[in-house]
């Protein structure tokens, strides 16, 4: 693809196509709407199942930011007026776009983005695929990669169910600290899906673990999705280890910081980084020459990160961590590309790197080639 026809590069949005270079200061992993619920199961003492079943208001946030899968509601995110209004925070700081990674497993919901969108004129790119396992419906327990790349396909090309709306970016698909078998299916499923749409893989890695090498050698090496195509999220976590991340992206794939701003343990995982500690890594990244390949967002997935309840939001990023970035030493004219140029290329290079195939067309309008099926990869 030339560069005249790059510029005419359509990304999915929920209201419809938006060209590329249209998609303007863009957060790239949101959840606007989710349900975080399915594995969470009520307590047995009586003081732990009272904050089990509350409602969450500001009185209780200090308890959800060390444990916030400890309140059920803090795990559902369902309230269209009171994601419009999280979303004026974004919009006053110049956003345009925001991409929702939320995916089938938990809590997608693409008639709420679309009243969403249609409420505050953002554009909102919808997700597709699959979560880490104990969120996989059983129903497609036993479905091979074939199976599960088709799925995606076809809400591609009809939307989902009867709504009409059609994904835009492919994730975010997860791994799990486990990385089981189920969970490879799945990714290579994705990894399929990509070379035949030409839109971005968004990879769910296990923050506080090391699995980013095991996933590449997946999705590059065996799958051939070409590295612009693929973002590795939650990489905030492993930010004080320089090494990992350097060679993470020596390999040509997107670094996603996208839990700034966030403050919460999670337990038997970690402590989400300070926006200080992830500047640091952001500034380390920056200096080695890998500015062109880093996306910023917050993660915004629990009730206790809303402003309303004392959370950070989505205004975070770009009102306040920019100019701490810039206070790292990484230059305005850099910070300015991480939020507009840089996700726009995304989009453009995931699309260009679908190379010409056999008689299928992606979404993009020209042909794509085919991925490998089961049979083919065995």
């Amino acid at each position: 693809m030339d560069e005249a026809s790059a510029s005419e590069v359509q990304v999915n949005t929920v209201m419809g196509p938006v060209p590329a270079d249209e998609l303007g200061t863009t957060l790239t992993h949101e959840h606007l709407i989710c349900d975080w619920t399915k594995p969470l199961c009520e307590p047995q003492g009586a003081v732990d199942r009272s904050a089990f079943v509350r409602r969450v208001d500001p009185s209780i946030c200090w308890l959800l930011t060390e444990d916030p899968s400890c309140c059920l509601d803090n795990a559902r995110l369902e309230d269209t007026a009171a994601v419009v209004d999280e979303l004026q925070w974004f919009i006053d700081a110049g956003g345009q776009t925001v991409v929702d990674c939320t995916n089938g497993d938990i809590g997608r919901n693409p008639r709420a983005l679309r009243e969403i969108s249609e409420r505050t004129g953002l554009n909102i790119v919808m997700g597709s695929g699959w979560y880490v396992h104990p969120y996989h419906d059983s129903g497609t327990a036993l479905a091979t990669a074939d199976e599960l790349y088709a799925q995606i396909l076809a809400e591609f090309a009809d939307g989902v169910g009867d709504t009409g709306v059609k994904p835009g970016v492919i994730g975010e698909i997860g791994v799990s600290p486990e990385f089981t078998v189920a969970e490879r299916v799945r990714l290579r499923a994705a990894a399929r899906a990509q070379l035949a749409l030409g839109v971005p893989l968004l990879i769910h890695l296990p923050g506080w673990q090391r699995r980013a090498f095991e996933v590449l050698d997946i999705v590059l090496s065996e799958e051939g999705v070409a590295p612009e195509a693929v973002v590795l999220c939650h990489m905030d976590p492993s930010g004080e280890d320089v090494v990992y991340q350097r060679e993470v992206a020596d390999r040509g794939v997107w670094l996603e910081f996208d839990m700034i701003g966030m403050s919460n343990y999670f337990p038997g995982e970690g402590q989400s980084p300070s926006p200080d500690q992830t500047a640091t890594a952001i500034a380390r990244l920056v200096e080695a020459g890998h500015a062109s390949r880093l996306l910023l967002s917050h993660d915004l997935s629990l009730k206790n990160m809303w402003t309303r309840n004392g959370g950070n939001g989505v205004g975070y990023v770009p009102r306040l961590f920019l100019p701490r970035l810039e206070r790292h030493g990484v230059p305005a004219s850099v910070t300015a590309d991480l939020l507009t140029t840089n996700p726009r290329r995304l989009f453009i290079g995931a699309a260009r790197a679908s190379a010409p195939g056999e008689s299928r067309r992606g979404c993009h309008g020209w042909e794509l080639r085919r991925p490998r099926s089961d049979e083919e990869f065995a």
